[in-house]
């Protein structure tokens, strides 16, 4: 017995919903109500963090905005449904025991060196993902794979180690598909060829990315604009002066106060582009934060609302999970456990011992991230600590976290808001084996394999309040919240769409008047 999925069940889910969006994964032009697109012109967005094409199979904030229409995915997830709708797969089946899974793809698909994409780059791109070294997010999912088998060109059965569930999709959504012949050329940025509606024309490191249409797109009412210019600009100052003065018609990673202030003059609309979840981390291995109580200290000692409010903007929620509130098992006595008493906290910290520890704590020098940083520096000082500010650049950063080098405590934005609970056990830098906290035991393990193993709505509350409730003692990682990541477009600009796990769609983007 096999559960099949086309092209056929979109067109049936658009008809039944009588919504325009959703079949918007397929196409990306189809997501807009825009008037009819205009052909020609070139897009300028700005953002403050440059591309790292070394990486592209991870979840890195100066890719997101660029590599999502250089680069495609077998499946996209419907932003209202997050259920999974074709894009390079056009059909798949998966066996009535979760074990295996069959991807057709789809003909007429062409990288932008023009040659035709076949089943063996699905299966290199997969085994890709697989490989550490790529550090992507959702690799994990790819190395429970038992094997991959290309049966035609446009055919593979893939087999898995235990049944994966919505964790296929999680990873089929994320994995961009890449030309084996030219891979090598992403590690410094010198070939950068995928099959999307724009290619890489151009990176000036730490300057610009240059984008311009894929001419042989396979589909012609896909990419009406000349080209997409990415600017790198690093002051918030300068990046609101080139929205405001029009060179720029986008911008990414602003702000809160600059996203608030742009919206509420004309001129400009918001779009919300996955979420973030931002993330203080403590070192276990380092005092003071080697005693569960200190850890606990911070989780009451930091004033969440207050991040809410200042860092974190409009449509924020504070919580102290980092599952969606949807998940089975998420209750509001869990999320709201760690409520703001800095008296509470500077008795924990006196009891400890710990009144005047000196607490570096790292984050990479963006916006949300240093506003985020300002206020748990005042926090912290007002229970008895002395934090110092390690501002990184996002390179630095990210090495540092992949090496497990971060310090005694770290500012972190997980940017998977969207995924199930048991795919972000591993996705999440947090919350993985060699996390930057250096915690793992038995009890954690075994607790995260019981939310993997849950096959029902009853076993998966169950195992999310137990691994909540654990990790809440632990306090080894404190969320602040959960936020979307907004955009601010210009009115100049119609028809850009967005994933819901993060990433804009320029496929049916194109400049008004």
């Amino acid at each position: 017995m096999w559960s099949k999925k086309s092209l056929a069940t979109c067109a049936l889910v658009a008809t039944i919903a009588l919504a325009p969006a959703a079949c918007s994964s397929s196409d990306p032009a189809a997501d807009s109500a825009s008037p009819t697109p205009v052909r020609g012109g070139q897009l300028v967005v700005a953002q403050p963090v440059d591309a790292q094409p070394g990486v592209i199979l991870a979840i890195r904030a100066g890719n997101l905005t660029w590599a999502p229409s250089v680069f495609e995915t077998l499946v996209l997830m419907d932003p209202s449904t997050l259920t999974p709708e074709p894009l390079l797969a056009s059909s798949w089946e998966v066996a009535a025991d979760g074990m295996s899974v069959r991807l057709h793809l789809q003909p007429d698909v062409t990288f932008h060196t023009g040659r035709p994409m076949t089943a063996e780059d699905v299966k290199f791109s997969l085994e890709k993902a697989a490989d550490p070294e790529m550090a992507a997010q959702v690799g994990f999912i790819a190395r429970s794979f038992e094997s991959i088998t290309v049966v035609d060109e446009a055919t593979l059965d893939i087999v898995f180690t235990t049944p994966l569930g919505s964790s296929l999709f999680d990873l089929l959504s994320q994995v961009y598909i890449l030309d084996a012949e030219t891979f090598a050329g992403l590690a410094d940025g010198s070939q950068i060829i995928g099959t999307g509606p724009y290619e890489f024309a151009g990176w000036t490191p730490g300057s610009s990315i240059t984008l311009t249409r894929y001419a042989d797109y396979r589909d012609a009412d896909v990419g009406h604009l000349d080209g997409i210019e990415f600017e790198v600009i690093t002051d918030p100052t300068a990046m609101v002066s080139a929205l405001r003065s029009g060179r720029a018609q986008i911008g990414a990673n602003l702000s809160a106060t600059d996203i608030s202030s742009l919206l509420a003059g004309p001129g400009y609309t918001s779009l919300t582009s996955g979420g973030g979840i931002p993330v203080l981390g403590l070192n276990v291995t380092v005092p003071p934060f080697d005693n569960p109580e200190v850890r606990q200290a911070i989780g009451y000692a930091i004033d969440r609302e207050r991040i809410l409010d200042q860092a974190l903007g409009d449509g924020a929620i504070s919580t102290d999970l980092f599952w969606s509130p949807s998940t089975p098992g998420y209750t509001p006595e869990l999320a709201n456990h760690f409520t703001y008493d800095s008296d509470k906290a500077k008795q924990l910290i006196d009891a400890a011992g710990a009144t005047g520890a000196v607490v570096p704590i790292s984050y990479p020098a963006l916006p949300t991230q240093t506003a985020v940083y300002e206020i748990v520096q005042n926090n912290l000082e007002a229970v008895g600590l002395e934090p110092q500010s390690v501002a990184l650049s996002v390179a630095e950063f990210d090495q540092k976290q992949t090496n497990g080098e971060l310090g005694a405590a770290f500012v972190l934005g997980h940017g998977q808001v969207g995924l199930s609970a048991a795919t972000m056990l591993d996705s999440l830098p947090s919350l993985r084996e060699g996390n930057p906290s250096g915690f793992w035991n038995d009890e954690y393990e075994r607790l995260r394999d019981d939310l993997r193993a849950a096959r029902d709505e009853a076993e998966t509350a169950s195992a999310v309040e137990a691994l909540s409730t654990y990790l809440l003692e632990q306090a080894f990682t404190l969320p602040f919240g959960q936020t979307p990541n907004i955009m601010v477009v210009s009115d100049a600009v119609s028809g850009v769409t967005a994933r819901p796990t993060g990433g804009l769609l320029f496929g049916g983007a194109s400049l008004v008047g």
